[in-house]
């Protein structure tokens, strides 16, 4: 008895059109690879994140602040600071619920 193979797992005949198109896409793929390690060892990936970097940061943060002062409004969100003293914060409810 032979061993039963799926049809979605038998391997399928490409025409040689297909072939030509996935050959042509690994090469690009190959080549930009290439290419990547040749900046990569040259410093300029390097220098290339870093300026990405800081300027992906500064619009996550204004992302953030976005947010923030959304839920802020809404009331879902507050910080320390932001809390009068009459008011127990949440360590303190669970510090006297305990006793």
């Amino acid at each position: 008895m032979e061993r039963y193979i799926p049809p979605s797992l038998q391997p399928v005949l490409l025409s040689t059109e297909e072939q030509e198109e996935l050959r042509k896409k690994e090469e690009r793929k190959d080549r930009l690879y290439q290419n990547y390690l040749k900046r990569k060892a040259n410093g300029a990936q390097k220098r290339h994140e870093d300026k990405i970097k800081a300027k992906k940061r500064a619009e996550m943060d204004a992302k953030k602040a976005l947010i923030r002062a959304e839920n802020m409004k809404k009331g879902v969100f507050s910080t320390g600071w932001q809390l009068s003293k009459g008011e127990p914060s949440k360590c303190g409810i669970a510090a006297s619920a305990a006793v």
